[in-house]
């Protein structure tokens, strides 16, 4: 079967990845300030008040629940919520669906553990988000899991 899909520009690619980040940090924000609120002083640990406590566990569960809803989505629909809005999707390499496996462990845990080495993992993201610019229009992620981002 030869694939018809028109690849996603790399622009909107940017964009939706963007707007994930920018989910991931409404999110965390507030939790870094409800910290950051409170310094730990002469090694003791910080005393918390009940509302910011009650912040922190919101805030949590605000995380916790974006990455569970994203998961959902990716294995539903090859979408984040950035993609959705973008409107550009996983798929194989040959245009068939990418499998929710292939997209979590070789898309996002394989790499995600590759760049936690020190020194050589900061090199391999660097070269994992400018290998879109070659001929394919694929980051290195996508080499490795066989997939494309293309319009939906």
């Amino acid at each position: 079967m030869w694939d018809q899909s028109v690849r996603a520009d790399r622009g909107i690619r940017l964009v939706a990845r963007l707007i994930d980040w920018g989910l991931q940090m409404a999110c965390l924000i507030p939790l870094i300030v409800i910290v950051a609120m409170n310094p730990q002083q002469n090694g003791e640990t910080p005393d918390f008040t009940p509302l910011q406590i009650t912040g922190m566990v919101i805030c949590g569960l605000a995380v916790l629940g974006l990455a569970i809803y994203q998961l959902v989505l990716l294995y539903q629909t090859s979408q984040t919520l950035g993609k959705r809005w973008m409107n550009i999707k996983i798929v194989r390499n040959d245009g068939s669906p990418a499998s929710f496996g292939r997209i979590l462990g070789l898309r996002m845990v394989v790499t995600g553990v590759i760049e936690q080495v020190p020194c050589l993992g900061g090199l391999f993201a660097l070269a994992n988000v400018l290998w879109i610019f070659g001929e394919e229009s694929r980051c290195l992620h996508d080499l490795l899991a066989d997939t494309k981002v293309v319009n939906a």
